[in-house]
């Protein structure tokens, strides 16, 4: 009896801890916010076909704002974890001069605005894009008096070595804005 009752409590307990799995923690895929204009400190885009926005601990989001002689300066920083090498960042800065900046549609050109953008891959190797051609920022709200900016934008971009081109669509910022 003592022996059948230890065969029963052996195989329980072998059925019990063969059972047990190490919980996977799925983390969510990636999504762009909502279109706002509240100063929620958002920011995202498309890069191709890819989800980007800022997901370091660290604070990785920034956008400044000043005079560069008789111009407007806007610069949108963004830097975010690697999806190709989780060891390295990515970023993204946008930097846009303009004489008078205010709600509404402008276009982006090499006279008018600088895009620096690197990403690095699986095996560590950065790649640089800037501007190609033209693309439009829209600003939904610009008021300085709260210093709150947020919009929309389009681009496209060309790997500087290569000369692959990239999309960059449904960008959107609702930030505060900083010196």
């Amino acid at each position: 009896m003592k022996k059948s009752l230890f065969l029963i409590l052996i195989f329980f307990s072998l059925i019990t801890f063969s059972s047990c799995k190490k919980k996977e923690v799925i983390e969510p895929a990636p999504t762009l916010p909502e279109i706002t204009q509240l100063g929620l400190n958002t920011f995202g885009f498309m890069f191709s076909n890819e989800v980007w926005t800022p997901n370091l601990l660290v604070s990785t989001l920034s956008a400044n704002y000043g005079m560069q002689g008789d111009e407007v300066k806007l610069n949108l920083f963004c830097r975010r974890k690697s999806p190709q090498n989780q060891k390295t960042s990515d970023f993204f800065n946008l930097k846009y001069t303009n004489p008078d900046i205010s709600t509404g549609t402008y276009e982006l050109n090499e006279q008018n605005c600088k895009i620096d953008v690197e990403t690095i891959s699986a095996d560590n190797h950065a790649k640089g894009y800037k501007l190609d051609g033209k693309g439009s920022i829209t600003f939904i709200r610009w008021d300085l008096k709260n210093r709150i900016g947020s919009g929309t934008f389009t681009l496209t971009v060309k790997e500087e070595t290569t000369g692959e081109t990239v999309a960059i669509t449904k960008g959107r910022f609702d930030m505060v804005l900083g010196d």
